[in-house]
C-alpha cells in the first residue's frame, strides 16, 4: 500500500493506494472527518474510482502511521454503534441486502443498519448473474465477519 495527501477546495484527501487504485480515503473538511466506508451513502465524500496513476504524481507522499492514526479517529465516534450491531447480528446469519455501489473490493451494500457490508463481487457473479450485479438491486448473502478496522460488515455467499 502507498498513501497519499492532497488539498482540494478546502478538503483535504488522503488516499490509500494499492496498484493505483484507491482501498480507503479519508476526507477533511471544516475538520469534521468522513472516510469512505462510513460516508459511502454521502455523494460528496466517494472513493475515487478507476486507475490513479495518471494522478499520483500530482499527490503528496503520507505515512501508512499517520494515516492509519486518522482512519481510527474517522472512525471512533461510532465505535458504541458498531459494538451494537455486532451484538445484533451474528455470524451465518443470512440478510437481504441492497447493492449501493461496486468499489475495487467488492460491492458495497447495506440492510438496512448505518454500517454498510462488503461482499466478493465475482463470488456473487457466479450465484447471482452478471445481469442481476447493478445498484439497488437486492441480494440475500450470509454474514460472515465483522471488520472491526473498517466498520463493515463482510458478507459471502450462504452455506
Amino acid at each position: 500500500m502507498n498513501y497519499y495527501k492532497f488539498d482540494f477546495e478546502g478538503v483535504e484527501y488522503f488516499l490509500e493506494i494499492k496498484n493505483n487504485y484507491c482501498q480507503r480515503a479519508i476526507f477533511r473538511k471544516d475538520n469534521e472527518l468522513f472516510n469512505t466506508f462510513l460516508s459511502v451513502n454521502n455523494k460528496d465524500y466517494i472513493l475515487p474510482e478507476g486507475d490513479l496513476s495518471n494522478s499520483i504524481e500530482f499527490f503528496g507522499k503520507y505515512s501508512e502511521f499517520e494515516f492509519k492514526k486518522l482512519w481510527k479517529k474517522s472512525i471512533f465516534n461510532y465505535i458504541p454503534e458498531w459494538e451494537r450491531l455486532k451484538t445484533k447480528y451474528k455470524i451465518g446469519e443470512i440478510v437481504k441486502t441492497r447493492i449501493i455501489c461496486f468499489y475495487p473490493q467488492g460491492i458495497i451494500s447495506n440492510f438496512g443498519e448505518f454500517f454498510n457490508s462488503l461482499s466478493d463481487y465475482d463470488e456473487c457473479c457466479k450465484k447471482f448473474g452478471h445481469k442481476n450485479m447493478y445498484p439497488n438491486k437486492y441480494l440475500e448473502l450470509e454474514i460472515s465477519d465483522f471488520d472491526d478496522e473498517n466498520m463493515i460488515i463482510k458478507l459471502q455467499i450462504g452455506k
